[in-house]
């Protein structure tokens, strides 16, 4: 892997390579490194676009895009929502001269813009970013399946999580549904490529359902999540031991709500330690699920007696939350 030092003087191709430089750094949880990538790819860009506009302000609003998804990754949220929403702004301008060139830019930003939005709690306007970009992505997936199906998909799951966010769960279900059923058919096709976004939207699903009060299927699908995850993490932990951490909390939960307290602690605890590790690294990203998922645990905790080491590992998470509260 290239270091920045390493690349080259030549200002358009050392944009080029950091802007695809940040993104597998970020695979490869070296997020710091990937959020200086960005960085450098942006204000490489700006200096370019400003002297000529016609030819790199297209680029300029991808290094955008990137430095607000690298923003994100390690919690500071309002300056990615800022980058997110000039990207958007952009992008509109370009894909109102030229659609065919620009609308699926437009639509991963505005699913980007979603996420921001959702991050920070302003439910109404993520939901009205994330239904733009399915809109869109409909469209442009009737006339190219092949090339645009994995984005509808994934803006499929945001929209459902958008629409639980305010209690429209019927809504919420279906877009899970939808979502559960296109990546399970690219799947069939390309597992290597597809399964991660399978156990994401399986792990969605098992929200949805559990919100419906639909329990057994809630927790297969529960299941189902994290027995791919748990295979993805063992191979690519960097990358995928957030998701499984995510998809063990969702476990607990349904399992909690089941009254099988003895497996809701077992996933539960396993969440926490995931998170708390994650935590003390980036605490800025992942305070917040640490927090959620201890209180997932401690609810777990409360229908059971003993296990000692399950309450260590909560007040581990306990003091961790406390210091990040401090800082």
């Amino acid at each position: 892997l290239e270091t920045l030092a390493d690349l080259p003087e030549n200002l358009p191709e050392r944009a080029r390579l950091l802007n695809n430089l940040g993104p597998r750094l970020s695979d490869l949880g070296r997020r710091e490194e990937a959020l200086e990538a960005a960085k450098e790819a942006v204000e490489i860009r700006q200096k370019l676009a400003k002297n000529r506009p016609e030819a790199f302000l297209a680029n300029l609003v991808g290094s955008l895009n990137n430095l607000g998804n690298r923003l994100s990754d390690l919690g500071r949220r309002e300056e990615a929502l800022e980058v997110t929403k000039e990207a958007v702004e952009t992008y509109r301008r370009l894909a109102a001269d030229r659609p065919d060139a620009f609308l699926p830019n437009l639509a991963a930003s505005l699913n980007n813009l979603g996420n921001r939005l959702s991050d920070l709690g302003r439910r109404e306007k993520a939901l009205d970013a994330t239904r733009e970009a399915v809109e869109i992505r409909r469209k442009l997936t009737k006339d190219h399946p092949g090339a645009f199906l994995p984005d509808l998909a994934m803006s499929l799951n945001n929209l459902g999580n958008s629409l639980s966010d305010l209690g429209r769960r019927e809504g919420a279900l279906e877009a899970a549904k939808e979502a559960m059923k296109i990546y399970s058919g690219l799947a069939a096709d390309r597992p290597d490529a597809f399964l991660p976004d399978v156990a994401m939207s399986l792990n969605n699903l098992g929200n949805r359902l559990s919100d419906l009060g639909r329990r057994e299927e809630a927790l297969e699908a529960a299941k189902d999540a994290v027995e791919i995850r748990r295979k993805l993490a063992n191979d690519r932990p960097d990358v995928f031991l957030p998701d499984l951490a995510a998809s063990l909390d969702t476990l607990g939960a349904i399992l909690s709500d089941r009254g099988q307290h003895e497996e809701a602690v077992g996933a539960a605890k396993e969440a926490v330690e995931i998170y708390a590790t994650l935590a003390e690294r980036w605490p800025a990203a992942f305070a917040g699920r640490l927090g959620v998922a201890a209180r997932s645990l401690e609810r777990a905790l409360d229908g059971v007696e003993g296990h000692g080491e399950a309450r260590q590992v909560l007040a581990r998470a306990q003091k961790l939350l406390e210091h990040a509260g401090e800082q």
